[in-house]
C-alpha cells in the first residue's frame, strides 16, 4: 500500500488494485468490528469493498461481513489467486477502509477498561 498522497493500492499478483474508502460509515465500521472475530474474512470484504476499477469481485455484498469475505476469497481464489496474496491485498485494503475510525485518544479513553478491578476501598 502506498502511504503519501497517492491513491493507495493493493497488489494482487501481477494486478494493482485502487483503493479507495466505501461512502458508507456504518460498512467501514462493520468491517472493523468483523476483524475481532475473523481478520482473514474482514480484510477480504474490506478488498471488495475498496476495489476500485476492473475486475473487482462480483459477490453481492451482504450486511455479513464474516459471510461476504468468506465469499470474495472464495471467488478470487477460483480466478487463480493464491490465498496468501488474497489476504496480503485484504489487509492493505482493511488498512484504507478502517483509516480514521478509531482516533488514538479514543484507544487511550478505554485503555485499562480491561483490567481486573482493584481491591475495594469499601468496609
Amino acid at each position: 500500500m502506498t502511504t503519501n498522497t497517492e491513491t493507495p493500492t493493493a497488489r494482487l499478483g501481477e494486478i494493482t488494485i485502487p483503493l479507495a474508502a466505501p461512502a458508507s460509515m456504518a460498512s467501514r465500521y462493520d468491517v472493523l468490528a468483523a476483524a475481532g472475530t475473523n481478520l482473514s474474512r474482514a480484510a477480504c470484504a474490506a478488498l471488495a469493498m475498496a476495489w476500485q476499477g476492473p475486475g473487482k469481485p462480483k459477490t453481492r455484498k451482504s450486511h455479513d461481513i464474516l459471510d461476504y469475505g468468506g465469499r470474495v476469497m472464495d471467488e478470487l481464489c477460483e480466478r487463480g489467486h493464491a490465498p496468501i496474496l488474497v489476504m496480503a491485498a485484504g489487509i492493505s485494503a482493511y488498512h484504507v477502509v478502517t483509516a480514521g475510525l478509531i482516533t488514538d485518544s479514543e484507544v487511550d479513553d478505554v485503555e485499562g477498561n480491561s483490567e481486573a478491578p482493584g481491591e475495594s476501598t469499601s468496609s
